[in-house]
């Protein structure tokens, strides 16, 4: 019997659970992941669980299969943050930045120090990115950004690489942003140069 993408799904998210009770090892996670989303059969799955507690069980009809690909996401209780959430909440965060640049500017132009507003965009950014894991946009839409592999706090050296993928992003026209509502993983450029996901606590 061939495998759906939602059987897949449903297996990497069991994995994930598993790594995080300490039953699999990060190298073995990332081993049965892409064993997982490469198998074409179910029974090529069972074979990804075979050693592990619990059973493999395809959804039971169509709806259940889509709310598996609504609720799917990188680690147990998290699924992936969607695009609008994020559009939305990139948009507060400029006008935080508008903001906070407005008043800084006159003070910044008394002592001669302007070219340090251009800096307030990633000092924002990497700061709560790096210090909380969110910025305040982020958390008045109910998302925050990770690393990759672990779901860890993202910290602050690659906050700023993910800060300078934003500067990748602008220069492609927006097409690294907008990567994001085509891809598995729900990626933009930015968060494939820093290995993050942005993601939302399932209810």
């Amino acid at each position: 019997m061939r495998a759906s993408d939602a059987d897949r799904e449903q297996v990497t998210s069991q994995l994930s659970e598993h790594h995080v009770a300490g039953r699999l090892t990060t190298d073995e996670l990332r081993e049965r992941t892409n064993r997982a989303l490469d198998a074409r059969t179910i029974g090529e799955l069972k074979a990804v669980m075979a050693d592990l507690p619990g059973s493999f069980a395809t959804p039971v009809n169509p709806w259940e299969a889509m709310l598996s690909r609504r609720n799917r996401g990188p680690f147990p209780g998290l699924g992936y943050g969607g695009f609008w959430a994020k559009a939305g909440g990139l948009w507060a965060d400029v006008l935080a930045i508008t903001g906070i640049s407005a008043v800084l500017d006159p003070l910044a132009a008394g002592v001669h120090l302007g070219a340090l507003i251009a800096l307030t965009p990633a000092v924002y950014f990497v700061g709560f990115w790096g210090g909380f894991g969110r910025s305040p946009g982020m958390w008045l839409v109910g998302i925050r950004v990770v690393r990759a592999e672990d779901g860890g706090r993202l910290g602050f050296r690659r906050s700023l690489l993910r800060a300078a993928g934003y500067l990748l992003d602008l220069a492609s026209c927006f097409v690294g942003f907008g990567w994001a509502a085509l891809d598995p993983h729900r990626q933009g450029w930015h968060d494939k140069i820093a290995g993050s996901y942005v993601v939302r606590r399932l209810r």
